[in-house]
């Protein structure tokens, strides 16, 4: 007959006890730290295959947030723009006011006007050199400095001055009709940048330093565009150098190199008056269609940031169900292990009160 005498000393059960109290206490911490930051503390063994789809997911949601981001920013330029935008066509329509009611001939007011004309254009000046972060907002793609150039600052590449290249063309004023049309085709090819008695006197030479319209082959230089999201891109830029700027500008730079009181011919003054008014006209109808056109990107932009918002909360619940935890599974788990450690601290306790010497007293 074999008889089995299974023998467990002291030294054995403290190292067991020892043993699951650490195995515990690091499941405890485990499950600490689950419950203060609602994920797994282990995500990939917990997921295990699904890991990978996880962890998609999360490049996915920062994709997504750094789009609403962006487009966040983006509307706040938009907003700027559209604020410079109002203030310039505000600007036009007082100088074309007092402009309306000195048309024909000089009434009250008239010798304001060129006082109003070179104010006029100061404002207009600021408001193109707006810039956001940095970035000029209507300089185009060359937005890092400002791109108007002020009426009496002279251009350091052209040598010359807003004020300067009008008053080479206009001189004292014009004298009659047929020198009032010479000056007005003249100042016309000046906006236009094909003047060619002197290219430096350009618009986009001497007085717009921003990105040109046309590229050295005559094709349109690209504008600044803004990525939306993955497959919306959206084209926003506005320029200085674009036609209700330049006609503004045109019309202003006529009132504001010329005394229209002191032209004594009738139908010179009225010549030129009713270019400088209806180039005005033409620009303040022109500063409202690009109001309205940043109006209408505004809405594209909110409608695609609220699409991106949607699909961030949709991302976020599944990446939620994915790596956070049950609460209050969790709670019960620390619960228990809790129970545990303080048992097997007792049992150990215990045991350490067990000698040979306390049996023999």
């Amino acid at each position: 007959m074999t008889l089995f005498n299974s023998r467990v000393s002291t030294y054995q059960m403290n190292y067991f006890m020892r043993a699951n109290v650490n195995s515990a206490t690091v499941k405890l911490q485990e499950a600490s730290k689950e419950l203060g930051t609602g994920r797994h503390a282990n995500l990939f063994k917990e997921l295990g295959p699904r890991t990978a789809s996880a962890l998609q997911m999360r490049v996915t949601e920062t994709t997504t947030h750094s789009f609403v981001t962006a487009n966040k920013v983006l509307a706040s330029k938009l907003e700027t723009t559209l604020t410079a935008t109002n203030s310039i066509r505000d600007t036009i329509g007082s100088v074309l006011e007092i402009s309306l009611l000195n048309l024909t001939r000089p009434n009250t007011g008239a010798e304001a006007i060129q006082a109003e004309a070179r104010a006029a254009l100061e404002s207009i000046v600021g408001s193109l050199n707006q810039s956001f972060n940095g970035d000029h907002l209507f300089a185009g793609i060359k937005s890092r400095e400002a791109p108007m150039t002020r009426w009496e600052d002279v251009n350091a590449d052209t040598g010359f001055s807003p004020q300067a290249v009008i008053d080479s063309i206009v001189g004292s004023g014009p004298p009659d009709t047929a020198t009032a049309a010479t000056m007005i085709a003249d100042i016309h090819a000046v906006f236009e940048s094909n003047y060619t008695a002197d290219p430096n006197m350009n618009f986009e030479a001497t007085f717009f330093g921003g990105t040109p319209l046309l590229d050295g082959s005559g094709a349109a230089n690209a504008r600044v565009t803004a990525r939306l999201d993955a497959d919306q891109e959206l084209d926003y830029g506005v320029q200085g150098n674009d036609l209700p700027f330049r006609e503004a500008m045109r019309g202003l730079a006529m009132l504001a190199s010329v005394d229209v009181s002191q032209i004594s011919d009738q139908a010179t003054y009225q010549a030129w008056m009713q270019e400088a008014v209806d180039t005005l006209a033409s620009a303040s109808e022109g500063v409202l269609k690009i109001t309205t056109d940043v109006g209408f990107q505004q809405e594209v932009v909110e409608t695609a940031t609220e699409r991106l918002e949607d699909i961030s909360i949709i991302q976020k619940l599944q990446i939620a169900r994915l790596e956070n935890v049950d609460v209050y599974e969790v709670s019960a788990q620390i619960a228990s292990l809790e129970a545990q450690l303080q048992a097997s601290y007792s049992v150990t306790a215990r045991l350490g009160e067990l000698s040979i010497l306390n049996y023999l007293r």
